[in-house]
């Protein structure tokens, strides 16, 4: 990959008072294929995944599409607090960024989520029609699960820092009250968590025909799990072609660091290349 064979800029959008972060990457000296809009994981797990994403964002420039890296409100460059931020004016983010991206013309629209960003790529496609594809890595499929996930770094450093330790029930009824929680350094809102709590991927059948679902991780045998199988086999039966790929890798959303996954990347770039 030659870096003169894409561009690289940086931009925002503004919305409703709030101003939203892109980075657009394009490819040099030829037309555009189509475009990608990356749709971002949840806190920290954004921070450990950037340079993954970053690296799959240049090789599909290099094939000659157009992809925008999406920073959502209060997270990563964009404006606004994460304390601030909610699920709502997340999938709002992403529908101006979509409209964006569409406004600039040349070939079909495809929406790439990781984790997090895999819901709301659906959420996304269930309120357009011009979507062609989603791409979806290692998709969250229930948000409750999301923020036990992100609650459990709050009981780690409390037990790393000899502090009482914080059980799921006594977190969770706290947000439920109204509180707020610093985990992690950000400032998680009750509004945010109880939001999430309710996002169900199952819910989410996308509103374009296909779907391709790519798991990370051992290789021993069907590497989707029972939950995903049923999510997969529920947007079946609902008439969307779900493409299930299976790569080997570490879950670099959770390490710090971790190398370039080539499987991923060239299973990523075959699956968009399909017509």
């Amino acid at each position: 990959m030659n870096r003169k064979d894409f561009s690289i800029d940086g931009s925002f959008l503004e919305h409703r008072g709030r101003k939203v972060f892109y980075l657009l990457l394009e490819p040099v000296g030829g037309g555009v294929r189509d475009s990608i809009l990356f749709l971002p994981p949840f806190a920290e797990e954004m921070n450990k995944s950037r340079h993954i994403v970053a690296s799959q964002a240049r090789a599909l420039a290099a094939a000659g599409y157009r992809v925008m890296l999406l920073d959502v409100t209060g997270c990563g460059d964009a404006g606004g607090e994460f304390a601030d931020a909610t699920w709502q004016c997340w999938v709002e983010d992403a529908l101006l960024a979509a409209d964006t991206l569409a406004a600039m013309g040349a070939g079909s629209l495809s929406l790439w989520g990781l984790r997090l960003g895999a819901p709301l790529a659906c959420e996304v496609s269930r309120s357009r029609a011009d979507i062609r594809r989603l791409v979806l890595w290692q998709p969250v499929l229930n948000g409750e699960q999301q923020i036990d996930q992100f609650l459990r770094l709050k009981a780690m450093s409390s037990a790393v820092n000899g502090s009482v330790s914080f059980d799921r029930k006594t977190l969770w009824n706290e947000l439920r009250a109204g509180r707020p929680l610093e985990v992690a350094g950000y400032d998680l809102s009750s509004a945010l968590a109880l939001e999430l709590a309710k996002v169900r991927l199952n819910d989410l059948k996308p509103g374009c025909e296909q779907v391709d679902w790519v798991e990370v991780g051992t290789l021993s045998g069907d590497s989707f799990s029972v939950a995903a199988e049923s999510v997969v086999s529920n947007w079946q039966q609902q008439g969307v072609s779900v493409g299930k790929h299976s790569v080997p890798g570490d879950p670099f959303w959770r390490i710090v660091d971790a190398g370039i996954n080539a499987s991923l990347q060239r299973c990523t770039s075959e699956v968009f290349a399909q017509s």
